[in-house]
């Protein structure tokens, strides 16, 4: 059971930063992540007595905020494009720590909505074909060819070679050893100690712009003022700090 004594407010202020982190892994569109967050949070706000009980509060809003993502990826996805994406900077990482994370954010920037969506779903929050498959509402066969494609195109940009067999139950569940899972792991992390540092801290005094194959992950440097921790909006907004660009009308079809 979820800890029935928290508050909302303490709640909040505990998984912003992991959830923020895990809606930009799923979407790579920093201003729809946060707006799903926000909506998740308010959804949770108006139900506590009831979320606060069940048996994983988190999973909970994870869940809505990742309905929320794919109900409004729908309208945009077939004039999707690679796009710049502004992270905060995680400011305690190491460089390897930080060029690593980048690498894997590059690389997921390439894939196509629906093959970003099932391969974060399977490789990060460790969801089965079937569950995949009963959230998005599509065929247990299309969730395997497009973690088959992602996966594919994740090994040659990040130069790893992992297993691409679909025998058995090998792909069904996450493997720690599975170099693709350490990587977006690794990113989520980085993601999740950014946003912490941010919400701490009023917005960014100085970027840094890195480039790669297929988009750009742009990263921002918080300032060092007094600590703060904001509740969520009574409307769904994005964060003063969000700064990303909305897709561009170019046709490209994700692969189903």
């Amino acid at each position: 059971m979820g800890n029935a004594e928290e508050e909302f407010d303490a709640f909040y202020a505990r998984t912003y930063p992991w959830l923020a982190a895990r809606a930009v892994m799923l979407s790579g569109n920093r201003q729809n992540a946060e707006d799903a967050v926000q909506e998740a949070y308010i959804e949770a706000m108006r139900r506590w007595p009831e979320v606060r009980t069940c048996a994983s509060p988190e999973a909970w809003v994870t869940t809505t905020m990742r309905r929320k993502l794919s109900r409004d990826g729908r309208r945009w996805w077939f004039r999707w494009k690679p796009v710049e994406l502004t992270v905060p900077a995680a400011t305690t990482a190491t460089v390897e720590e930080t060029a690593e994370a980048l690498a894997a954010l590059r690389a997921l920037g390439t894939l196509p909505p629906r093959q970003r969506q099932v391969v974060v779903m399977h490789s990060l929050e460790g969801m089965s074909y079937q569950a995949i498959s009963a959230e998005l509402g599509i065929s247990v066969g299309s969730v395997g060819s497009n973690l088959h494609k992602a996966r594919a195109r994740l090994s040659l940009l990040l130069d790893v070679s992992p297993d691409l067999s679909r025998s058995g139950e090998r792909l069904l569940t996450r493997m720690a050893e599975d170099p693709l899972t350490v990587a977006l792991h690794g990113a989520v992390e980085w993601l999740t100690d950014g946003f912490r540092d941010e919400s701490h801290r009023p917005g960014p005094d100085a970027a840094r712009t890195q480039t790669a194959q297929g988009g750009t992950v742009r990263t921002e440097t918080p300032r060092t003022e007094t600590p703060r921790t904001e509740t969520p909006r009574t409307e769904t907004s994005r964060m003063e700090t969000s700064r990303m660009e909305t897709p561009r009308t170019d046709t490209a079809r994700e692969h189903r």
